[in-house]
């Protein structure tokens, strides 16, 4: 029985291009013995393991790293070279600031103000790097025996550093020879002042044969003593600062 509204679909006619492409998909089918059934050509299994331009980013990030390793390992040696160097001008300041403080100490009222020369470090720190102390050598005019008193301590201050310097030797021997001339000059008053009661007692008591023996002795003293003098004299001007 039928149902009332519908009908059997026709029969079904191809047309003329569904029968060509019908036809041309069973031609392609037909494909030669021990050929790929695809169109494409055929992937090279070892090609597809890396990828277009990896080995080259391998190569690059490789390079990076290299040169990361280097610049750090350079690093390390600058650091340990600035450490070094602020090491020597650590040891060089406290040496050099000792040496300043030996001379002011022990010269006292004689010796200035120590000054330094500095050194900026790699740290950015001043390091003093040298240094001097003035100190006066001049002798005191009138006082043979202030002046050896002070030149004793003039001499003491230049050579109190443990390592005195060549310029510290030379103005301990100015020192030395200033106390040489001014022991000469005391010699000198002591005999002066020793002979003026003795000359004074003796006015009268003498026969003039005494006098004339006594005028000779005296001479002679006099003459020995011009000697030192000129020993002292020759010994040069002191300088009026030392330097460290």
């Amino acid at each position: 029985m039928v149902s009332v509204g519908s009908s059997l679909p026709p029969a079904y006619q191809p047309s003329a291009l569904t029968t060509f492409t019908a036809r041309s998909m069973s031609i392609s089918e037909q494909t030669p013995p021990g050929q790929s059934a695809t169109r494409f050509p055929p992937v090279d299994e070892s090609d597809s393991a890396v990828a277009p331009g990896t080995e080259g980013e391998q190569a690059a990030v490789a390079a990076e790293q290299s040169k990361r390793e280097q610049l750090s390992k350079a690093e390390a040696e600058l650091a340990l070279v600035e450490q070094q160097e602020i090491s020597e001008l650590a040891a060089r300041d406290r040496e050099v600031r000792a040496h300043e403080q030996a001379h002011a100490a022990v010269g006292g009222q004689h010796a200035g103000t120590a000054s330094y020369t500095y050194e900026r470090g790699p740290d950015g720190r001043q390091y003093a790097v040298g240094g001097e102390v003035p100190i006066s050598t001049s002798p005191v005019a009138g006082d043979p025996q202030a002046t050896i008193n002070k030149m004793e301590q003039v001499r003491r201050a230049a050579l109190a550093p443990a390592e005195p310097s060549s310029a510290d030797r030379s103005i301990a021997a100015q020192a030395a020879q200033l106390i040489a001339q001014a022991r000469v000059e005391l010699a000198t008053a002591e005999a002066e002042d020793g002979e003026r009661p003795a000359a004074a007692s003796r006015t009268g008591d003498k026969d003039p044969v005494d006098d004339q023996s006594s005028a000779e002795g005296e001479g002679v003293a006099v003459a020995d003593l011009s000697l030192y003098r000129n020993i002292a004299a020759d010994s040069g001007t002191p300088s009026l600062q030392a330097s460290a």
